[in-house]
């Protein structure tokens, strides 16, 4: 029989934070100690929240540096002079045409996974294609000149990935590995617009993490679980950024 409620990614993490109803918290208590696989996820669960803790734990006592203060108010200067143009932009749309709109809606995050998972299916326009793994090992700096950015081609091989290949794109670049099974896992790296975003989903029968700060954007697919993903993106961003 199926089970009319089933436990989900997010109750195993609002189980952790200790965010869930007592009524449900005993639910999921009670499928911990009937399934050894569940059982499993959250203790991967669980290390992944404890790295998390040891990596940047120390940064968040730290204060913020006047650069960074500086930076946010900057940008709300910026928009406040972007409101006022939208709203100008809306007259100006209506006087011309509505399929002008197109053009001036600003980006939004869906384009740069739908641009690495067009690169992933060979339909990105790619200018360079290094498959060589002893040349693309050192390409450290070729990688930052085509996102401009002081990033570094991230080591994976401590969860069996090698890397195998690196696609450069118009300020953009894939990072293309093997895993244990030979399976297919890429990082797309461009410049960040600027926003901060982390989420995971599925695209295109893949799993999918989105690792963006105020200076990068990281688009990681592969067909993992979402445990082994939340590992390999944790691995593959603190090794980007080191």
């Amino acid at each position: 029989m199926n089970n009319p409620h089933p436990i989900s990614d997010q109750d195993l993490h609002a189980y952790i934070d200790g965010a869930l109803e007592e009524e449900r918290a005993l639910m999921v208590r009670e499928a911990l100690a009937q399934n050894a696989a569940l059982a499993e996820r959250v203790a991967a669960f669980q290390a992944d929240k404890a790295m998390f803790k040891t990596v940047y734990g120390r940064l968040a006592e730290r204060p913020l540096p006047a650069e960074w203060i500086a930076r946010v108010r900057r940008r709300e200067q910026k928009r406040t002079i972007w409101r006022r143009a939208a709203i100008a932009a809306v007259f100006l749309l209506v006087a011309v045409s509505p399929l002008a709109w197109r053009y001036l809606t600003p980006a939004t995050h869906a384009d740069v996974v739908d641009a690495a998972l067009d690169a992933r299916e060979g339909t990105g326009a790619c200018s360079l294609v290094t498959n060589d793994n002893s040349k693309v090992a050192g390409n450290d700096s070729t990688l930052r000149q085509a996102v401009a950015s002081n990033v570094h081609v991230p080591d994976l091989s401590r969860m069996g990935y090698k890397l195998c290949g690196l696609h450069l794109y118009r300020k953009a670049a894939e990072i293309l590995y093997r895993g244990p099974q030979d399976q297919l896992f890429t990082l797309y790296v461009r410049r960040s617009d600027g926003s901060v975003r982390f989420d995971q989903f599925q695209r295109r029968g893949l799993r999918v993490c989105i690792w963006q700060d105020d200076q990068i954007s990281t688009v990681m697919a592969g067909d993992v679980s979402a445990a082994a993903m939340q590992r390999l993106a944790t691995l593959s961003y603190t090794g980007l950024t080191s």
